[in-house]
């Protein structure tokens, strides 16, 4: 009778995770974005480097848990980075009220690895539409690129809907963002933290 009421108690358990993992799910971040230094070159003027602050980066979600291991979303991402200075043959010079500010669109894939009952570790990827544009002194440009992102992170059950996550996303544009002979190469990675809510 014991055994019984064991083996009834696992297959309920293990009903009750299967319940909880799939579904729908939303999920708002937020943290810290460091845009790595990157080529400018401008037509007809030359190349150099320019080298940003740290700045900072915020996120919505919406996706869906398959049967584990596997989750699909879509991302919208905002990161905003103030430049520092810029390097080139003849020396750096500061650079003031000048920042570059890009928003993403992305569709993520991710596999779980779920370590205990309540913290899962995952690695995803993701591919979309990047916004970049540049803001000086009153004046902007943008352009889209095509984009990339690599994540890896760990997420940890508060309770049954909602989890703790804490992720780190590098994002990459391969071409650079590019308008009126003005060339900025792209690459961000971003340190974030938020809350997952599941349904």
């Amino acid at each position: 009778m014991k055994i019984k009421v064991l083996l009834a108690a696992l297959f309920l358990m293990a009903s009750t995770t299967s319940a909880f993992a799939a579904g729908p799910y939303i999920g708002v971040a937020g943290g810290l974005s460091i845009l790595h230094d990157g080529d400018i070159s401008v037509s007809g003027v030359g190349e150099a480097e320019a080298e940003y602050e740290e700045g900072y980066s915020f996120s919505v979600s919406a996706g869906y848990s398959f049967v584990q291991p596997f989750r699909l979303e879509f991302e919208f991402g905002y990161k905003n980075n103030d430049m520092d200075r810029i390097y080139g043959p003849g020396g750096s010079v500061g650079i003031d009220d000048t920042d570059m500010t890009v928003m993403s669109y992305m569709v993520n894939a991710f596999y779980d690895y779920r370590a205990t009952r309540n913290l899962t570790y995952y690695v995803g990827a993701g591919l979309g539409l990047l916004n970049g544009e540049i803001e000086s002194e009153g004046y902007s440009e943008d352009q889209n690129e095509f984009g990339y992102q690599l994540i890896v992170g760990a997420s940890y059950n508060l309770n049954k809907h909602v989890a703790l996550d804490i992720s780190y996303r590098f994002q990459h544009a391969p071409s650079d963002f590019s308008k009126d002979g003005v060339n900025i190469q792209y690459l961000n990675s971003n340190i974030m933290g938020g809350l997952r809510f599941s349904f």
